[in-house]
């Protein structure tokens, strides 16, 4: 089947533009081309990464940086069902783009070597890796897969690739779901936890959630391949994603260890926005909890914008 190349702007190279203004409208649409793939699954041409506005001169790949929202939301989970036998072994990116910079703020991130095994459909969550900030929803977002399954060899397989327009995205050899919830007038939470007495590594499970909204979030789990642990004692608990809290709720920490690959023992720490650090014992351990919270303020969006006449361009 001949592809069809994509691109909602191709009449709009009227007569009159500038020399600038068509240098700008061309790289943009061979831009979308590049981004543009066959979906044998719904059987249309459709772009692959973010394309809403002129991307002539943006960089799809930059990680964003910037940590202030009004609004925001926790990604609970994402689940794969995969077409092909399982199990198998999964590597790539999952990010979001908010309004602030459209950057990349990744929440599954892994290469070929540090793949996640998944092993059947009733164990098939992704462990995410982020994001590093937390998500502004204002106005709209934009969410992009790029996963693989490994294959033996060097021959690995498209598994899911494109952009979630809902909460399920059907491509390659997979259907994604994605289970999110709304935080109204949100802080941001970065969790670091210490091993300062303890076995020679963390084999347990830490979960989130927050006073008024029971959805768990699993920050960290020995038994699923994600977050590595600095071993012995002194070691951390490396857990990469940062957390949105709504103004005025507590967050309440589940942190269980394993005996025998069974929960054996768990405690609930309770941690309002004033208290940045909390040390028990759990089992064989002795935890320290570490929270570093920041404000959750209205800025003034950066520049974004690049204007050649009336042509708007991202930058």
């Amino acid at each position: 089947m001949t592809k069809r190349v994509y691109d909602r702007n191709m009449g709009l190279l009227r007569p009159g533009l500038t020399r600038e203004q068509v240098v700008v409208k061309v790289l943009h649409m061979i831009r979308c081309q590049q981004i543009t793939e066959f979906n044998e699954k719904l059987y249309i041409d459709v772009p692959t990464c973010f394309f809403r506005f002129n991307i002539a001169f943006f960089d799809l790949d930059k990680e964003s940086k910037y940590q202030y929202l009004e609004d925001s939301v926790n990604v609970l989970s994402i689940k794969v069902e995969s077409d092909v036998d399982y199990p198998i072994n999964i590597f790539g990116t999952v990010l979001a783009r908010d309004q602030y910079d459209y950057r990349c703020v990744y929440l599954f991130k892994r290469g070929r070597d540090d793949s996640q095994f998944i092993t059947s459909s009733d164990n098939n969550m992704l462990t995410l890796t982020g994001p590093n900030r937390a998500l502004a929803v204002t106005d709209s977002m934009f969410f992009e897969f790029d996963l693989k399954i490994k294959g033996d060899g060097a021959v690995d397989e498209d598994f899911c690739k494109g952009q979630l327009r809902t909460l399920s995205l059907v491509s390659c050899l997979s259907t994604v779901n994605m289970v999110y919830t709304h935080i109204p007038f949100a802080l941001e939470a970065s969790l670091a936890i210490n091993v300062l007495k303890g076995a020679f590594n963390f084999t347990g499970k830490v979960t989130a959630w927050t006073s008024e909204n029971k959805n768990k979030i699993i920050l960290y789990d020995s038994k699923v391949a994600g977050p590595r642990t600095e071993l012995g004692n002194g070691g951390s608990v490396v857990l990469t994603r940062v957390l949105a809290i709504p103004l005025g709720e507590e967050l309440v920490l589940s942190l269980c260890v394993y005996d025998d690959d069974r929960e054996a023992e768990c405690m609930e720490l309770v941690m309002g926005h004033d208290v940045e650090e909390s040390s028990r014992k759990l089992g064989p351990y002795e935890l320290q909890v570490k929270i570093i919270w920041r404000g959750v303020l209205k800025r003034r969006r950066p520049n974004m914008w690049q204007y050649f006449g009336d042509f708007r361009v991202l930058r």
